[in-house]
């Protein structure tokens, strides 16, 4: 069993709404976003109904609460200021692990995301963009830092760098936390993505 789907342990002192985040976290990751309900949510949580709409008004709201708890707190880790620029590689191992790291909180999650990101309204869509644009613009200003720094080619656009490396890393995740026998080459996944990007991305000596 997926460990995202594990039921949350809570000790006495957890307020209602973080037994609620976490709650959500698994109902919405077991059930789909759309098919939870909050009377299940309630339920794992181990409070009232009630009590969801008392402090997030709605499912909505709820289920942007449940995104930014799971993702957001990882998600801002990483990274320093592109003013540090020294060594592209770092650049590229730093974001590749931080983002990695953070998609693996609730890879459950993250296909049912991707699974029923169609019937999203433009509201869900934006905040899901919003966890996540933090990360992918700091990719981005350190990867421009680099091309100024001379460490990095200038012909390639950072922000569609930016895309394609999240994008292979969030394949990765979710191929290696299928329950399916590893394959070869899975366990440095993430240092395999950086060799290969590194390579396409650093300004290389013409001599």
């Amino acid at each position: 069993m997926d460990p995202s789907l594990a039921n949350p342990v809570h000790t006495p002192a957890c307020s209602a709404r973080q037994r609620l985040l976490d709650a959500g976290a698994v109902v919405f990751a077991r059930d789909g976003l759309a098919a939870a309900t909050t009377r299940e949510i309630a339920r794992v949580a181990g409070v009232n109904e009630v009590t969801i709409f008392r402090l997030f008004h709605n499912k909505q709201n709820l289920m942007t609460a449940v995104l930014e708890h799971v993702f957001a707190p990882s998600l801002a880790e990483g990274l320093n200021t592109p003013e540090t620029v020294t060594d592209l590689a770092e650049i590229v191992r730093e974001h590749a692990a931080s983002y990695a790291a953070s998609l693996e909180r609730n890879p459950m999650l993250i296909r049912v995301l991707i699974g029923e990101i169609q019937h999203f309204q433009e509201h869900e869509i934006s905040v899901i963009k919003g966890v996540f644009r933090p990360k992918r613009q700091r990719l981005i200003d350190h990867l421009r830092a680099a091309q100024q720094a001379g460490l990095a080619r200038e012909d390639f656009d950072p922000s569609e760098a930016a895309d394609q490396i999240n994008s292979v890393i969030l394949m990765g995740v979710l191929r290696n936390t299928l329950p399916l026998p590893p394959e070869p080459g899975t366990e440095n996944f993430v240092e395999g993505c950086v060799h290969t990007f590194v390579r396409a991305l650093e300004k290389r000596n013409e001599s």
